[in-house]
């Protein structure tokens, strides 16, 4: 794994916890369970719009790769080397399939690429050793997409929408810190 790739995950774990942590402040301050001073209510703020910014990033990362392989794409045959099909049901929020397929081909230069997707759909008969489509970017073999759509736009709507909820926070957090 190279060393942007890595950092860009350090980065989005750093993110949703901070994400965690101001939603939690938010419910306890105004659920009346705790109260913080000017101070405190400062801190949530910054740690909200540093939530909100790290989100706006990952989303912006994520929609110009989905720009980029729609544009510049190949369509190529790979052969799934695993699918890993499991509902997820997450309290007050997504409830539904979620499909994890990794799969391995040969791009344009004869490199052997491993890579893999995540869909939020079931499997639809997605099995080892079968082969699919995908659309994968030259310049970053390992960003692929299964042909006829790229589920990363569906991360993109989520994470945009965190962020605006994360700057509500941000927003309200400063109004009860000044008054």
């Amino acid at each position: 794994m190279g060393t942007a790739t890595w950092l860009r995950r350090v980065m989005g774990y750093a993110a949703a916890g901070l994400s965690v942590l101001a939603c939690l402040a938010w419910i306890l301050v105004t659920a009346k369970v705790i109260v913080l001073s000017a101070g405190g209510l400062l801190v949530a703020a910054v740690v909200s719009v540093v939530s909100a910014a790290g989100g706006g990033a990952e989303a912006a990362f994520r929609l110009k790769a989905a720009a980029r392989l729609r544009k510049q794409g190949r369509i190529t045959d790979a052969t799934i080397v695993s699918a890993d099909e499991r509902y997820v049901a997450i309290p007050s929020g997504f409830t539904g399939w979620v499909t994890t397929v990794k799969v391995s081909f040969t791009d344009a230069s004869g490199h052997l690429i491993n890579a893999g997707y995540t869909d939020y759909a079931r499997a639809a008969g997605k099995k080892e050793g079968q082969t699919v489509q995908i659309a994968y970017d030259p310049s970053r073999p390992a960003s692929i997409a299964p042909v006829g759509g790229d589920p990363r736009v569906f991360d993109v709507f989520f994470l945009a929408l965190g962020s605006a909820a994360l700057v509500g926070m941000a927003v309200y957090f400063a109004f009860r810190a000044f008054g």
